[in-house]
Formats: C-alpha cells, structure tokens, sequence
C-alpha cells in the first residue's frame, strides 16, 4: 500500500513513519507542504492508495488539497483522511464536504491510525469492486441491445474487422482499383432466428458462425466483417485460393462443431449459404462498398436469395453508379 503523508511538522512525520513502519506499511513518502504534496502526486507513476492530510498546512490547506484530488480520475475514491489538532466544527464539516474520508486527531493513537487506514482500504477496495461489477452489467446491457438489422462488433481474430471499418476502408480507396473477390455467407432463415431467441442467444449464434469462417478461410489473405441481418462479408485478397463451393461447404462443417444450442437457444445447426458476389477482376473500393451495402439491404433473409438477384445485383449497381 503507498501512502502519502503531508505534514509541515517535522516531528508529526517522524511519529507518522515510526507508527506505520512498525505496523507494516513501508512504502510511504513524505512531503511537508501541499505545494510538495501536489507535485509527487502529478509524477506519480503509481497511484497513492492512501492520503494522511494535515488540515493546517502553510499556503494552500490540507482541505484544498482534498478537494484537488477530488477532481483528479485516478483520486476520484482514494481515502484521504485528514489529520488535525483543531475539533471545531466547521472545518470538520468543509473538510467532509471536499471528500475526505476519516479523520484523526493530534496527537494520534498508532493503533487508531492503523486502524483507520486499514478500514478506509477496505471501504476503498469495497467501492472499487462495485464500480467493477456495475461495469460489467452496464457491458451486459449493452451486449444485450442487439439490432436485427445493423451489425455489432465480433470478438477480435485475426481475420475480423467491422463492417463499418471495412466500409470506410473501401470508400476511402474511392475509383482505385483492388484486388479483391468478394463472397456473403448468410445465416439462412436469420430472420426467424433472431425473432424466437433472445438478444444474447442471437449474438451467440452469430459469433459461432464468424468462429467457423476463422478455421475455414486464410487469415493471411482474407478477413471478413458481420454487416448485420445475419450476413458476413469476406473479402479475399490476391493470392487467396477460396471458392465458394469449398467456402459454404466447410462454414457448414466448421458450424455444426461449433454451434452450441444451450447458448443459442437452438437445437438445430443453421444452414449457410455462401456467395460469390459477381464484379470486375479490380473492385473500385467505393463500388466494392456500395455492393456490400446493397447486397445486405436487399437480401431476403426469411429463406435463401434467389440467385437471379445476386447475380444481377453487380448489373444493377453498376448501371447507377455510371449514370450518377
């Protein structure tokens, strides 16, 4: 535990490190001004877990102190407990009032002091494991608000980005021309999936079919992103040998290992559908984001698409985009 001790005495320091010495803390510095005391907590590399304020310090006061560290991130919580010769009232109270945690009165008790430090750790650490666990529920609530229809961030592999980065990524390459080839795998009948589970069981399903795409395709070479309605686009960089016959087979064969029905809710394996996405040899990034985009909006995601559609989707784009 490091503690901060800040008195302009220098006798109450020596009893200060005397007492905590000999009851096991050792890692205490000492500062005898609040200027002092300001300054080793602005260079700190590591944070202090306990202050000892003396109220009545030359210049700027243990109080201003307190209430410093208050507006500080890391301090926020901290106990801070103020050491005094003085009872009145008032200076108690603004001392309450700017954040201070305990105080002890001069001259000190050892075993006292101790013993409040020990119980303002605790309080500390008590806090801090409730700050912890109201994180982890707000994380929860929000894992939990899935949208059907807009994509939602998958646990980070090698070969996953989001889709929205992987948008902007390709209209950034605007009329520049890639390499690429470009697929959707779709969950069939997604639709009737999300509506007869529930948002964590959806969400289970959907990351069991991006761990099944990460042992099928080449991470090296290709990488995919979940654009929402249950469809995931991969895309495949020259020197990938990816088919999408071999693609839909082994999502299909990796799914049915992975797939879990206590976390989704769903006792039968889904059935993938994969798909080349017809285009040029060289995508233009901006037409490669353009077919992404309508390719998922357009997708009939009660049953498989009907493949006239997907293989007219380029023919489509592509009449608009030259007449724009």
């Amino acid at each position: 535990m490091r503690i901060l001790a800040v008195d302009d005495d220098p006798v109450t320091l020596d009893v200060l490190g005397v007492a905590l010495e000999e009851n096991g803390f050792d890692d205490i510095t000492f500062a005898a001004s609040a200027e002092d005391a300001l300054e080793l907590i602005e260079i700190a590399k590591v944070p202090y877990d306990v202050f000892l304020l003396d109220i009545m310090l030359p210049g700027t006061s243990g109080i201003e102190v307190c209430a410093k560290l208050r507006t500080l991130e890391r301090y926020r919580s901290t106990p801070v407990i103020m050491i005094t010769a003085s009872r009145a009232r008032d200076m108690m109270s603004r001392a309450f009032d700017a954040g201070a945690t305990d105080f002890v009165s001069k001259p000190f008790d050892a075993l006292e002091l101790v013993t409040r430090i020990r119980l303002a750790a605790l309080l500390n650490d008590s806090q801090q494991r409730e700050r912890v666990n109201s994180a982890a529920l707000e994380e929860l609530g929000r894992l939990a608000e899935v949208s059907f229809d807009e994509p939602f961030d998958l646990q980070p592999r090698p070969c996953v980005k989001r889709f929205l980065s992987l948008e902007n990524e390709l209209l950034r390459r605007g009329d520049s021309r890639l390499d690429l080839t470009l697929f959707s795998v779709q969950m069939d009948n997604a639709l009737e999936f999300y509506r007869g589970s529930r948002p964590a069981q959806f969400r289970a399903g959907i990351e069991a079919v991006s761990n099944a795409l990460s042992d099928v395709i080449d991470a090296q070479n290709c990488y995919f992103a979940y654009a929402g309605r249950g469809t995931m686009f991969v895309a495949a960089h020259e020197g990938a040998t990816l088919k999408q016959t071999d693609l839909q087979r082994g999502t299909n064969h990796a799914l049915v290992k992975l797939w879990d029905s206590r976390a989704t809710g769903m006792s039968i394996t889904p059935i993938i559908t994969a798909r080349r996405i017809e285009g040029p040899e060289a995508w233009p990034g901006k037409m490669a984001a353009d077919v992404m985009r309508s390719f998922q909006s357009r997708a009939d995601l009660g049953s498989q698409a009907d493949p006239f559609q997907v293989q007219g989707l380029f023919e489509r784009l592509s009449f608009r985009i030259a007449g724009a």
